[in-house]
C-alpha cells in the first residue's frame, strides 16, 4: 500500500524513519490560499457513529487519506477517538458525503489509553478503515508528521465555507508535545477535523482538532487543540498501512 508522507523536524539532524516518510526543509506552518482551502474542505466527511449500549448517536468529522493499496477495496480515514468510541467500545459508524450516506467503518485502531493519563487530548486519534472505497469525488488528502516547537499559520478543514487562517498558539507552561494548541473557530461536532499546512504548493493534514482548552486565568479564554501526527501516531499509521500490504 502506499501512502505519501512528509516529516517536518525543526532540526537538520538527520532523522531515521521509513522510506516511504521524507524529511521537509519547511520550519512553519503555512494556511491554505482560497483555491485550496476549496479543494481540501472535500475531503472531509461527517461521522455518524451509533453506541450501541444506549442508543445514542454522535456526529463527529474525518478526513480521507491518499491512500491507495493494490486491492483497491477500501479507504483510510483519520478521525478522533472521542467520536467513534463510548464505554461500551466501539460505536457503529456510518459515513456522510454532502447529504448522503457515502460507506461504513468495518475495523478501526484506537489510541492506546493509558488509565494514569491525565490528559484527555493527549492520544485522542483513531485510524479507520471503510467497507468498499468512497466515492472518487472526495478529495483524499495528503499527509505530514509534525515535530515539536514549529510555528505558523494553519487551516482547519471541514465542509463549512470559513477557510479563515489561524495560527499556531504559545501558551505558558504548557508541556505536552503531542498537541498544537491553536486559533481557529471551532464548536461541538467539529472533532476530527483535519489542521491543513501547505508544504511545497500542496496541502497536507498535520493534526487533528480534538477539543477546547479553557484559559480560566484569562477571563476564560478558549483555545483549540490538534493531536499532532507525530511519534507513535505516524508509526501506528505507517505499520496499519503495511499490515494491509501484506495480506
Amino acid at each position: 500500500m502506499l501512502i505519501r508522507l512528509l516529516f517536518l523536524i525543526a532540526s537538520s539532524l538527520a532523522l531515521v524513519v521509513p522510506a516511504s516518510v521524507q524529511a521537509a526543509d519547511r520550519l512553519s506552518f503555512m494556511p491554505l490560499d482560497p483555491d485550496s482551502f476549496a479543494d481540501s474542505r472535500n475531503g472531509v466527511v461527517r461521522l455518524f457513529c451509533e453506541d450501541p449500549t444506549n442508543g445514542h448517536a454522535y456526529v463527529s468529522r474525518a478526513v480521507l487519506l491518499d491512500v491507495s493499496g493494490a486491492r483497491g477495496d477500501h479507504d483510510v480515514l483519520l478521525a478522533a477517538r472521542h467520536g467513534v468510541t463510548g464505554q461500551g467500545g466501539e460505536r457503529q459508524c456510518r459515513v456522510y458525503g454532502e447529504d448522503e450516506e457515502t460507506g461504513r467503518i468495518i475495523e478501526m485502531v484506537l489510541a492506546p489509553q493509558d488509565p494514569r493519563e491525565d490528559n484527555e487530548f493527549g492520544e485522542d486519534w483513531a485510524i479507520l478503515r471503510t467497507a468498499g472505497r468512497l466515492p472518487a469525488g472526495i478529495t483524499r488528502l495528503q499527509a505530514a508528521g509534525a515535530g515539536p516547537g514549529i510555528t505558523g499559520g494553519l487551516t482547519m478543514v471541514n465542509r463549512v465555507t470559513d477557510n479563515r487562517a489561524c495560527r499556531v498558539q504559545r501558551i505558558e507552561h504548557w508541556a505536552d508535545e503531542r498537541l498544537i494548541v491553536h486559533t481557529c473557530p471551532s464548536r461541538p461536532g467539529l472533532s476530527g477535523s483535519p489542521m491543513v499546512t501547505m508544504i511545497k504548493g500542496v496541502p497536507h493534514v498535520v493534526g487533528l482538532h480534538v477539543g477546547q482548552y479553557v484559559m480560566l486565568q484569562e477571563d476564560s479564554r478558549r483555545y483549540g487543540v490538534a493531536r499532532r501526527l507525530s511519534d507513535h501516531f505516524l508509526e501506528t499509521l505507517i505499520s496499519f498501512i503495511e499490515a494491509d500490504t501484506a495480506r
